[in-house]
């Protein structure tokens, strides 16, 4: 599959901020209908990631709604280049078995990428009529 990461992103993207409540976060979900969205600091450098599956998490744990992003959200996080080839987004998609793929440029958060991006990405190549000459 040809292409680069920023073929495959959505943008803008929302993000929150490290000291944002859960509260804030699930409501930001069921608004925009996402299930992830990258923490960031004031130069929107990522500094985690925080999806329904941590906001779950929380509260199985009997954690409030009042707790912060940066306390529950995976800091580990895999971020691409928007140059970044399509073929190894799909590999860090795959090998890490993660749902969420920021897009960086400079280290800024540009753009993020799901598999669904990846989906449409592809439905809309099978879609365009081959090329003549």
């Amino acid at each position: 599959m040809k292409g680069h990461a920023r073929n495959l992103m959505t943008t803008p993207v929302k993000s929150v901020s490290p000291e944002t409540p859960l509260s804030e976060i699930a409501l930001l979900f069921a608004d925009a209908h996402i299930g992830g969205v990258p923490v960031t600091n004031s130069e929107e450098h990522v500094l985690g990631i925080i999806s329904e599956a941590d906001i779950m998490n929380a509260l199985l744990a009997g954690r409030p709604l009042s707790t912060l992003a940066e306390e529950v959200m995976t800091s580990r996080v895999h971020t691409v280049d928007e140059f970044d080839l399509t073929d190894e987004v799909m590999e860090l998609f795959r090998k890490h078995r993660i749902h969420h793929l920021p897009v960086v440029r400079e280290k800024r958060l540009l753009g993020m990428i799901t598999p669904s991006d990846v989906i449409r990405f592809l439905a809309q190549d099978i879609n365009e009529p081959p090329r003549v000459g």
